[in-house]
């Protein structure tokens, strides 16, 4: 098969690398010039709730994905898309306006019926080759839990860790019921497994293997879902053991904001817990096959679930929490 060459253009303060010549119908944020602008522009054109719009991914589609992932973690933006991904994402290297940073993003574009929403759902994966902290995070419920994804990315980008990942979808964007966990929509990425999101947590696991990682999924509940302004758990309802992440997250907030109320097992009576959460299952030594009807016995303290109510959902409040709980 032949592959087009990769053209290197630049579009105001961004640099965009494509596997092949752009069309009419694709959907890149070209006119993004910061990270926060690139989530927020990718978030608008995501499928929607009950769009109906979520197509799951092909075996080939998935191991493709994995493969970028693999090769974006090992620094590397300049490479061609594997073929069944080429005509629907986009390779992108973005010189962040505010900070000069650059990062890779791997972004869906494809939009054959412009009718200016992607086609597939398939998400978003951003890598900071410079990194300081080995720090994953990630918006599973991006536009359903209003403005993780926005926290998220800006977290990722003022601690300058390795990798930010969001869902291409709403949650709820599917009709079909997922055979993983049946209460849930395929497209439901924190509930389901074939999918790009999981596929990226799969490909993460593999590249650090033993060595230290934390994958961080920023999420929000209602007001009064828990007594709690902020609810950090590892996916289990267990009591986090002395010198664990998740309480030195909580002594550090508080230490910000004394008057934030931050909850953790144990110590709450708050049930979101994260136990069906399936990228949670399978940093707790859940095997990959079995992540969808098994729950985790123990905890690898590598998966930080954190729930949020509305108004403690801006980065600025966060960041030198996390920076200082990862030093």
């Amino acid at each position: 098969m032949r592959f087009e060459r990769s053209i290197l253009f630049l579009l105001g303060a961004g640099v965009l690398m494509a596997s092949r010549p752009a069309v009419s119908a694709d959907l890149t944020c070209s006119s993004s010039a910061t990270l926060e602008a690139l989530v927020t522009c990718i978030r608008d054109q995501m499928p929607g709730r009950d769009s109906g719009i979520f197509v799951t991914p092909t075996s080939t589609q998935l191991t493709a994905w994995r493969s970028v992932v693999r090769t974006m973690m090992g620094g590397s933006c300049r490479f061609v898309l594997p073929s069944s991904l080429s005509s629907s994402t986009r390779i992108r290297l973005l010189r962040d306006a505010n900070n000069g940073r650059r990062y890779c993003v791997l972004m869906e574009v494809g939009d054959r019926n412009s009718d200016g929403t992607v086609d597939l759902g398939l998400g978003t994966f951003i890598v900071d080759a410079a990194a300081e902290r080995e720090l994953a995070h990630s918006a599973p419920h991006a536009t359903a839990d209003l403005e993780t994804e926005i926290q998220a990315v800006s977290i990722f980008k003022a601690t300058r860790s390795r990798s930010f990942l969001m869902a291409g979808a709403h949650r709820d964007a599917s009709f079909t019921d997922s055979v993983c966990q049946r209460s849930t929509m395929v497209s439901d990425v924190a509930h389901n497994v074939t999918n790009a999101f999981h596929a990226t947590y799969l490909e993460l696991a593999a590249f650090y293997g033993s060595r230290p990682w934390w994958g961080i999924q920023w999420h929000g509940m209602a007001r009064d879902t828990c007594a709690e302004d902020v609810f950090a758990s590892h996916g289990m309802d267990v009591a986090p053991v002395s010198g664990d992440k998740i309480l030195e997250l909580k002594r550090n907030l508080l230490a910000e904001r004394p008057t934030w109320r931050v909850g953790v097992p144990g110590s709450s009576d708050c049930s979101l817990n994260a136990t069906t959460n399936v990228q949670g299952r399978l940093l707790n030594f859940v095997s990959a096959s079995q992540v969808c009807g098994r729950a985790a016995t123990s905890y690898s303290g590598r998966f930080v679930h954190i729930e949020q109510d509305p108004a403690f959902r801006l980065a600025d409040t966060w960041i030198n929490a996390v920076k200082t709980t990862w030093p």
